[in-house]
């Protein structure tokens, strides 16, 4: 296995030399055999390697008990070990988005962390052929084209997948030959996740009644539509400076010029349009872009469509323009103590603020319902809107952030950033309202008493 690995690392150049990577590593099997094998090819490859851990605190002792071991075996080989603990449930709650997908988002921020930390560090996953398959799957359910049919690449954003080649099987093998002896993780085996059931009951099905080599050929699909997904992008990309020009931020897509390429072209083109003006394309589907080439096809002078991301598309007289929404003007909100208990008005912003002070955990909480620690905040408690400098430590994080680059991170629209009110106490920003609350005021096994914060649009 370890020959296959290296061939796919060499095909995909994952590794040169004097490169630092960080090892995502849970203590299970896919990423106990990732450590392994990467501190044994560190010496071929003369790379510097580094251990990274999250305990998610979803899996109480348990989950202490895995950044323990992964300690122990990090210790061993003598590899340098990061860890953190992070309330997963507790953001989970907060930003309302389900246990999996929050796990992935925090996990994520602290390996870009510790990679930052190391020094420009490429982040290492287990990610294997099982997880490929699996991945096009999900995707195809979701009705993604081919660039989330091409499913995980080997390298991208930063993030390398040395293991994407082989199986689980072949992985489990690896870990029985070496005599290393993986930690379980039982959430694995539940079925509220939508990747567990298509592991453990879409994936089993289709290889009993449809295709046993389901997985290899879900995989090789993945490489092919990748691989034509890569061709169609660079033709895009050489394309896209002919047909699109920029004036003062918005962008001007030539309809004639666009009309007379291939049709995958074209929705390449406007995907490409919409990520170089946002920077992704999050919220953008299959749909959003057949409207934009019907649009550019016979659509009236005036027509708009407003797209995901306070993106605005008007039709010109021989053009589409891609711009932001017209700014509102954002009215001076000045600070405001806060009623406890009680209401209180911004009326700038047409809100009202109720505050609760409460003896048992309030049930409902995240985007615009904040619970606190009441004995651990120092009155007065005030709102406010975003000043130069500001900082905060958000939730999880341990540690502080700008909010700018908070704003920036959670893909906050510029326009609106002026409008989001602060919650602050004595010491600081304690709640981005609709987005996260600080570490400052978290909520402990041992808080007796808690403050509730609902925000309410009169209008």
């Amino acid at each position: 296995m370890l020959e296959k690995i290296k061939g796919w690392i060499d095909k995909n150049r994952l590794l040169t030399k004097e490169d630092k990577i960080v090892a995502a590593c849970s203590g299970g099997p896919d990423s106990l055999a990732l450590v392994h094998i990467l501190n044994i090819l560190s010496v071929q490859y003369k790379f510097q390697l580094v251990v990274a851990h999250v305990d998610h605190m979803i899996r109480g002792e348990q989950s202490a008990a895995d950044a323990a071991f992964v300690a122990d075996f990090c210790a061993e080989y003598n590899l340098p070990f990061y860890k953190t603990s992070i309330d997963v449930p507790q953001y989970a709650k907060a930003s309302g988005r389900s246990l999996e997908e929050e796990a992935r988002e925090r996990r994520y921020d602290f390996l870009r962390k510790v990679a930052v930390t190391v020094g420009g560090a490429k982040i290492a996953t287990g990610h294997h052929a099982d997880d490929q398959a699996e991945t096009v799957l999900i995707n195809l359910l979701r009705g993604a084209g081919s660039g989330g049919l091409r499913g995980m690449q080997a390298a991208n954003g930063g993030i390398i997948r040395p293991l994407l080649a082989v199986s689980r099987s072949e992985i489990e093998a690896y870990c029985f030959q070496n005599q290393l002896s993986p930690r379980t993780d039982i959430t694995n085996f539940e079925t509220d996740f939508l990747r567990n059931r298509v592991r453990l009951q879409l994936v089993p099905l289709l290889e009993k009644e449809y295709n046993p080599a389901i997985k290899d050929t879900l995989f090789r699909t993945a490489a092919v539509i990748g691989e034509q997904h890569d061709y169609i992008n660079k033709a895009a990309e050489q394309l896209w400076p002919a047909i699109v020009t920029a004036d003062q931020g918005t962008y001007s897509i030539d309809c004639r010029k666009l009309l007379s390429q291939h049709i995958a072209l074209q929705r390449e083109l406007l995907r490409l349009t919409v990520e170089k003006k946002q920077g992704n394309l999050k919220g953008i589907t299959f749909s959003h872009v057949e409207r934009l080439i019907m649009m550019a096809k016979n659509a009236a002078v005036g027509n708009i469509v407003e797209l995901p991301g306070r993106l605005l598309v008007k039709k010109g007289y021989h053009e589409l323009l891609v711009g932001w929404k017209p700014k509102i003007a954002v009215a001076t909100v000045p600070t405001t103590n806060l009623t406890i208990p009680g209401i209180t008005y911004i009326e700038q912003l047409a809100v009202k603020i109720t505050a609760e002070i409460c003896s048992t955990r309030p049930e409902k909480q995240g985007g615009q319902v904040g619970v606190f620690d009441w004995r651990s905040l120092e009155a007065p408690l005030y709102v406010r809107t975003r000043l130069p400098g500001d900082r905060f430590e958000p939730l999880g994080l341990k540690g502080t952030k700008k909010l700018k680059d908070f704003f920036i991170d959670a893909k906050v629209p510029q326009e609106e950033r002026d409008s989001i009110l602060l919650v602050c106490d004595k010491g600081g920003i304690i709640w981005v309202t609709g987005y996260r609350q600080a570490e400052r005021g978290r909520v402990i096994r041992t808080t007796t008493q808690f403050l509730q914060l609902t925000i309410q649009q009169l209008k």
